[in-house]
């Protein structure tokens, strides 16, 4: 039985579009395979459970150096160190604040 010129440029459509819905797919496989995805994924959910500004700025810290940000080890150092000087000197203005 012949297919209509309808039915012929549905089936081409149909094809076309389920091509299109595969490449989709794997591109967003692609992207959840990154480690950029992952890595947002975790600041993510992180985020969600509200923590207080002392463990956003340590976790800031951490991914930072996970990346090898600072350049050097001793640059993470007084960079860890330069991060507790602001959470102590900050926590201090908030003691304050509070009484």
């Amino acid at each position: 039985m012949c297919k209509s010129g309808n039915e012929k440029t549905e089936a081409i459509i149909m094809e076309q579009s389920r091509k299109a819905a595969k490449l989709e797919c794997k591109r967003v496989q692609g992207i959840r395979n990154r480690s950029s995805y992952l890595l947002f994924q975790q600041i993510y959910n992180f985020l969600k459970s509200k923590p207080d500004i002392t463990d956003i700025l340590r976790k800031f810290y951490d991914v930072l150096d996970g990346r090898c940000s600072f350049g050097s080890r001793r640059n993470a150092e007084y960079a860890a160190e330069s991060l507790d000087r602001v959470l102590r000197e900050n926590a201090k203005v908030n003691e304050r604040r509070s009484k």
